[in-house]
């Protein structure tokens, strides 16, 4: 829904109130279109806000548990991370220039359709020559691959979990856990064997002691997610099967 438009079965309801109350269908929709916005509004204010993290909007339609999708910016660099459906060279173009930095890297979560739409990516390919698509399927399994954004450290940690192309891109101590599922073994889906699952898990929850890179906060591709002050290896244990 685009912020501010009123969904048909609201805007009924406001013109059948209207006739009641002695407002006019005009003015009534006027009053549910405005208090839409408000609700939108409120919507963003909650939305995680980290240094160094652009947050694009959450695509296809800016709606709660919706993919975000976001630059991440240093000294006039930056990676995008995540190509949802509806992102466009022109929306991303704009917050680059917005942000005063020059695209090096796009990647991706997982190469689910709403984390990885090929017609986005393709897009994307043929608009930003000089970056460096890095597609979660090209890194291996179980290892960690570190870049330099504008000379600070991205990390993409391979760890196959929820889906066979799991990738959790860490950067200025913030983990972007994509759709991995913390604290447990299951899944949404069986995509992922029960082994790897449990390797990526040991993988992920090794990554301090591996890396000596410190990690504060998490925050899930879909934004419904969002930790602070976090105990990374609590977050990847799993007693249960």
């Amino acid at each position: 829904m685009a912020p501010g438009a009123a969904p048909d079965c609201l805007l009924s309801i406001a013109l059948r109130t209207s006739a009641l109350a002695g407002v006019s269908p005009g003015r009534a929709g006027e009053l549910c279109r405005a208090t839409l916005k408000r609700m939108h509004r409120g919507y963003d204010m909650n939305r995680p806000h980290f240094e160094g993290w652009h947050l694009l909007g959450a695509f296809p339609d800016d709606a709660p548990d919706d993919v975000g999708s976001w630059l991440l910016v240093n000294n006039e660099e930056a990676m995008l991370l995540e190509v949802p459906p509806g992102l466009t060279a022109k929306i991303v173009e704009s917050a680059l220039d917005r942000a005063g930095a020059t695209l090096r890297f796009v990647t991706a979560s997982h190469d689910h359709y709403d984390h990885l739409d090929v017609e986005a990516w393709d897009g994307l390919f043929a608009a930003f020559e000089g970056a460096t698509f890095i597609h979660p399927r090209a890194i291996a399994r179980h290892h960690d691959l570190m870049l330099r954004v504008g000379g600070e450290p991205v990390w993409l940690i391979k760890a196959p979990k929820h889906s066979a192309s799991d990738v959790v891109t860490v950067f200025r101590g913030v983990a972007m856990t994509g759709d991995i599922e913390t604290g447990m073994l299951a899944s949404v889906n069986k995509e992922v064997p029960l082994p790897t699952k449990r390797k990526s898990m040991d993988w992920l929850r090794e990554f301090p002691e591996r890396s000596g890179y410190h990690v504060h906060s998490t925050v899930s591709a879909h934004l419904n997610s969002v930790r602070r002050s976090v105990r990374w290896p609590d977050l990847f244990k799993c007693e249960q099967d």
